[in-house]
């Protein structure tokens, strides 16, 4: 079960800077911003005890992000980034791929 509700105001994707002023940022600045919240917010979904990373080249699904863990990501991400992902995608990605998506 997830640690946070999708409406959790304290979501490490709400304190990315507004969409325009992201994409606004030149390409490489803008994916090592949203790729380190997106780490942290992963982090704290999933429970990564501290010490412990997320596997850069496994899915996600490999890593525990069930089907309710992607929906409550997706919405996350929608609210932070006016950007839709289907949960099977967030579910089949890297860390790495999902940031390069988000980044676009």
């Amino acid at each position: 079960m997830s640690s946070l509700s999708d409406d959790t105001p304290c979501s490490w994707l709400d304190r990315l800077p507004d969409p325009v002023q992201l994409r606004a940022m030149p390409p490489d600045a803008r994916a090592r911003t949203i790729g380190h919240c997106l780490r942290l917010e992963l982090h704290d979904l999933l429970a990564v005890p501290p010490g412990h990373r997320l596997s850069p080249g496994l899915p996600l699904r490999g890593q525990g992000l069930d089907t309710l863990d992607a929906l409550h990501l997706g919405r996350r991400i929608r609210r932070a980034l006016d950007a839709e992902v289907p949960a099977e995608v967030l579910r089949e990605s890297t860390v790495g791929e999902l940031t390069a998506l988000l980044a676009r």
